[in-house]
């Protein structure tokens, strides 16, 4: 990943195909980097 992540992906409902290609991507990266954890490292991050 080029650059670090602080938002965590969100999922609305009713997304194109291209953005489900998009936010899929972009948590296999977070968690390439991050561990299968990451939401939760995240999480932690931006609330401390």
């Amino acid at each position: 990943m080029s650059e670090t992540t602080k938002e965590i992906p969100i999922w609305v409902g009713g997304e194109s195909g291209q953005r489900k290609r998009y936010l899929r991507s972009l948590e296999k990266d977070l968690a390439a980097e991050l561990g299968p954890d990451w939401r939760n490292v995240i999480e932690l991050a931006k609330d401390g």
